[in-house]
């Protein structure tokens, strides 16, 4: 790894810091550069404030550093527009900086290639595509969202070695050990939202929350097409009751005080398609979908998911409710292949990391 991968790599690292904080918008740290020392860092720290760049380089001049000649890195090319803040490739040029190295171009048309014109026109030298691998998975939500107009959407399964999310009376708590519930709290921390479905919220009854990690919690969603659940689980009655949303195709509002999302239905089912649609245009980028069975075979059959993150536990059901029951197919040549990332563990439990094609 070259000096300006290691530098992008801090870059990262900054902007990981606003991770839940600051969607819709990307994550964005920069660093500064000037003599060989780095002068000034700084990353989005939440959603309607200063962008990476303008942190960096308050900071450089507050502890009395020089940016006329000074090199930066930042993750996401500067915008160029005014939004909540005015143009960071404007302050760059201001300032006299020299170089700046880009992870890559922003996909928001209103930026997408302008804030990298607009920094060579004025005579900075701009390096584009350092890392670009990390930094669009990275920012894949924000990618995603502005690009497609839809969430980004993971699978989050936990299931037994042979293929099994619950007993057939549904019970399911726990299948996997602490460490992977650890892990899916994280999740949770970083997603904009967890939907599950009604036999998930009947049976289980969540609180969806993020208890076994640092962050804030995320939207509850829950597709309850007939608006059969009851009022006295925890996600309409919880100190979160606000961050609840119930999806619905019926027009009755039985509960107070909760959010509802109305979709139409077919078949039976809620149109998934047009649900993500509604989710974006309310603000949300990423969407974790938690279960059940019934969910996660819509999700497959429609395609509308991005990854999925199965952790398996070293134990055998037998006759239970499996992953994709819903999920039907008369051709082997039908069936849905997915890409394996990666594969770590916890504890006892094998953690697979698979992207859609």
């Amino acid at each position: 790894m070259d000096e300006h991968e290691l530098m992008m790599k801090k870059c990262l690292n900054l902007a990981s810091r606003g991770q839940g904080k600051v969607s819709p918008n990307p994550l964005v740290g920069c660093v500064i550069i000037n003599e060989s020392k780095i002068i000034g860092k700084g990353y989005h720290k939440y959603f309607g404030g200063h962008h990476a760049e303008v942190n960096a380089i308050n900071i450089a001049k507050k502890n009395g550093f020089r940016l006329k000649n000074a090199s930066l890195y930042v993750n996401l090319e500067p915008c160029s527009h005014f939004g909540k803040t005015p143009p960071c490739a404007d302050l760059i040029i201001k300032e006299g900086i020299k170089k700046v190295f880009i992870g890559i171009p922003d996909p928001n048309p209103l930026v997408s290639g302008i804030g990298i014109r607009k920094l060579k026109k004025a005579g900075v030298e701009v390096v584009t595509d350092i890392l670009k691998g990390d930094c669009l998975h990275f920012n894949r939500f924000f990618i995603k969202s502005i690009t497609k107009h839809i969430p980004y959407v993971t699978l989050k399964v936990a299931q037994s070695i042979d293929g099994m999310i619950a007993l057939n009376d549904f019970s399911s708590k726990w299948i996997t050990g602490n460490k992977s519930r650890e892990l899916a709290h994280q999740l949770r921390a970083s997603y904009d939202a967890v939907l599950i479905g009604k036999n998930t919220a009947e049976f289980d009854n969540p609180s969806l929350t993020v208890r076994s990690a640092v962050g804030r919690n995320p939207k509850r969603i829950v597709i309850d097409r007939d608006l059969s659940l009851s009022s006295d689980l925890k996600i309409f009655k919880d100190s979160c009751k606000s961050l609840t949303y119930i999806v619905t195709s019926s027009s009755a509002r039985p509960i107070k005080g909760i959010n509802y999302i109305k979709i139409p239905s077919r078949n039976g089912k809620i149109q998934l398609r047009q649900l993500l649609k509604a989710l974006y245009s309310s603000g949300i980028n990423s969407v974790l979908v938690e279960g059940g069975a019934c969910v996660f075979s819509s999700f497959v059959d429609d395609n509308l998911f991005d990854d999925a993150i199965v952790m398996v536990s070293p134990k055998i059901i037998g006759n239970g409710i499996s992953v994709f029951r819903d999920f039907k197919i008369h051709s082997l040549s039908k069936a849905k292949k997915l890409n394996l990332i990666n594969i770590s563990r916890k504890d006892d439990d094998v953690i697979l990391y698979y992207k859609n094609n």
